[in-house]
């Protein structure tokens, strides 16, 4: 008997020591577009990795590298200019010829998506090019790759950040 009430006495305390998962929906949707009302969810790693192998081949020179998935032109608005600049791999190479190295160094990636419009990679740098002259050109920017319906960048904007 006393057996039985030991038994019993467990299996009621193991069994009220049991964890309850109540699971909770969480809105994936927050924020707004202010002109459309349009709200915001979080992006996928997969275009993170994308822009990390397009600034790794920006930093190597590598001209075709950066438009393996972007589309044949990019739409490049530069912190700068007030009208976007189509850019090639011609035009990539161009440029490229006119340095020795370029370092990247991104602080953040942040994948967002303007829902069902837009998918885009925001991310903050620090860059530095070594000018084949000599010349050292440091800056520090927020870029946004943004993405079109098939999945390839197609459009580049940059502001020039103090921080």
């Amino acid at each position: 008997m006393k057996q039985l009430i030991f038994l019993l006495l467990v299996g009621l305390l193991l069994s009220s020591c049991s964890n309850e998962v109540t699971e909770v929906e969480v809105s994936k949707k927050a924020g707004v577009w202010v002109n459309s009302g349009t709200k915001f969810l979080m992006g996928s790693d997969d275009q993170v990795e994308i822009v990390k192998d397009l600034i790794s081949n920006y930093d190597a020179l590598n001209a075709e590298g950066v438009f393996t998935n972007t589309r044949d032109s990019l739409r490049f608005f530069s912190f700068n200019s007030k009208e976007p600049v189509i850019i090639t791999s011609d035009n990539l190479k161009e440029m490229f010829s006119s340095y020795d190295s370029i370092v990247s160094s991104p602080a953040y990636f942040l994948p967002y998506e303007l829902d069902g419009v837009r998918t885009i990679v925001e991310i903050t740098s620090r860059e530095v090019k070594y000018n084949k002259n000599g010349q050292v050109e440091e800056d520090l920017f927020l870029e946004k790759y943004i993405f079109g319906k098939d999945g390839k960048i197609h459009t580049i904007r940059q502001w020039r950040a103090a921080w």
